[in-house]
């Protein structure tokens, strides 16, 4: 039994990975976008440890993440201390996101204070859990929470936009409650606020048990907002990172790519990078320490229990390292490559590779896993994992497509984030609750470690190609912004999802009912 356990995780992370990595093969080998041998050989090995390393994550998390926030989120909903509730929320929300994979990325990426960025977004957070679990505790509608935060985000856009200096960071400010919700955070939120849920019970659980990672998102984008509204001497000017290894036609390199992976596994001399493995630690350790202080506490689990959990956050430690070295060796400079290669081939070629580069990047996502298995197993089996995945690969395939068309002709993203959620915002009051709270989610969870590490800087690298630029404050305007169309289409295709469920349900009873008025005219007895 464990053995097929290990087996199934290994073969859907196999599954998950090896079509971007065949799609980035297939690019170089038809001349698209070529690499040397050196990142052949890297790309290889890259998805071998990350195929190892999804599985591993997958396996650890179910053991861990998910239990601590069952665990957390039951014992929270009984709390007669209203206080006990928000400072331990907050505590979990915030210190779990200080330590988030994605926004680490992010912030070396973006050439941002990290320390600015992350306090930022981990306040953000924290104070939107509490948001969550205490919407969940006193039964209050999701869609009019939605509803508020959203028209408060727009009003604050609306000062900024007109704000001459620092109008130009909108799209990164959209991109950080994307990066929010990655693969450390969303398995634990998920399960916080399912723990929440089914401890109050109601007609209503199942449908209140998602939509905390959506109201996580939301968060950032405020403080966000309000601190570049206040001071954005935080940012500078952003600067294309080199993308070139060494051009060898025939040999490969073999120190060259070891000293690579162990440049993403360990941290440099100069603390310029701490390297997967100490960043996946800090991931980690800050919701065992709030854990175990609140298990001491209130919990008291048992020593099996306990060393249950220590076991499954070390095996979830081993394989997101082993992701995240990956992901941080090859898939990033191999992107950023890819995007400036691209930039030569026609518009309409490089919008349609866009496409299938997006659709496939979701599958890679660790956390899209996690959801998407307890989407199925909340819903009772009328959401498939599968029918699940194939919606966000079509949205995201449209997000990646979108974000390019702008990259190349140089346009404002509010273009597509007005509209975008204004028609999600209205579609909320057509489709089933529960749709809307996984749609608010999906779209949280999509934007992870893959869309930062290899979506964006092969936006980057296009755009800086395409337009010949290399630095300077229009990256923030034109290339970034990918991470939240990441997260906005999601949500629109799965409220569609959601709608054609609706007229599905609405047909059949309307079948059933014919049928049975046809059965009771044929019983009725006419006399003459």
């Amino acid at each position: 039994m464990m053995t097929n356990k290990y087996f199934k995780s290994f073969l859907n992370s196999a599954i998950s990975i090896l079509p971007i990595v065949a799609i980035v093969f297939a690019l170089s080998l038809s001349g698209f976008a070529p690499i040397n041998n050196n990142d052949y050989v890297m790309l290889s090995i890259g998805a071998i440890i990350m195929i190892f390393g999804l599985s591993f994550f997958q396996i650890g998390a179910q053991n861990s993440l998910i239990r601590v926030g069952e665990y957390m989120g039951a014992s929270l909903s009984k709390q007669k201390r209203l206080i006990v509730v928000i400072i331990f929320a907050f505590l979990l929300g915030a210190l779990v996101t200080c330590a988030e994979p994605s926004i680490l990325i992010m912030s070396k990426q973006a050439g941002l204070n990290p320390i600015l960025l992350i306090g930022a977004i981990a306040a953000g957070v924290g104070i939107f859990v509490v948001i969550g679990i205490l919407r969940i505790i006193f039964r209050k509608s999701l869609n009019v929470w939605y509803l508020a935060f959203y028209l408060l985000v727009f009003m604050l856009i609306c000062l900024l936009q007109v704000d001459e200096a620092n109008h130009a960071f909108l799209p990164f400010i959209f991109d950080a409650g994307g990066i929010t919700t990655g693969s450390a955070t969303v398995p634990f939120i998920l399960a916080l606020g399912a723990g929440v849920a089914m401890t109050r019970g109601g007609n209503k659980s199942k449908d209140s048990s998602f939509g905390l990672v959506g109201l996580a998102s939301v968060g950032p984008i405020l403080t966000m907002i309000i601190l570049i509204l206040i001071n954005s001497s935080g940012f500078h000017e952003y600067t294309v990172p080199e993308s070139a290894s060494p051009d060898l036609s025939l040999t490969v390199d073999w120190a060259y790519i070891g000293s690579k992976f162990l440049d993403a596994l360990l941290p440099k001399a100069n603390y310029s990078s701490m390297g997967s493995m100490v960043e996946v630690a800090m991931a980690l350790s800050p919701i065992l320490v709030i854990f175990f202080i609140y298990e001491a506490i209130y919990i008291k689990l048992s020593v099996k229990k306990v060393l249950s959990l220590l076991n499954g956050f070390l095996v979830s430690f081993v394989g997101l390292t082993l992701f995240l070295t990956a992901v941080g060796s090859t898939m990033s400079p191999i992107g950023l490559k890819v995007g400036q290669e691209l930039a030569n081939e026609p518009d309409w070629l490089v919008i349609v590779i866009a496409f299938v580069i997006g659709a496939v990047t979701i599958l890679c996502e660790p956390a899209v896993h996690v959801l998407t298995t307890q989407i199925e197993d909340m819903s009772s089996g009328q959401l498939k994992k599968g029918t699940v995945l194939v919606t966000l690969s079509i949205g995201v395939g449209a997000a990646i497509c979108l974000s390019v068309i702008r990259a190349i002709f140089k346009f404002s993203i509010m273009w597509y984030v007005i509209p975008g959620y204004l028609i999600s915002l209205t579609m909320m009051f057509f489709v089933p609750d529960l749709y809307t709270a996984i749609a608010f989610d999906s779209g949280g969870t999509a934007s992870g470690p893959m869309a930062v590490s290899f979506v964006l800087p092969l936006v980057i690298g296009l755009f800086s190609s395409k337009n010949g630029i290399t630095h300077g404050v229009e990256f923030y305007d034109s290339a970034f912004g990918v991470v939240s169309m990441v997260a906005l289409t999601p949500i629109m295709a799965i409220q569609l999802l959601g709608l054609a469920n609706k007229f599905q349900t609405i047909h059949a009873l309307h079948v059933v009912r014919d049928q049975i008025h046809d059965v009771r005219n044929n019983e009725i007895i006419h006399f003459n």
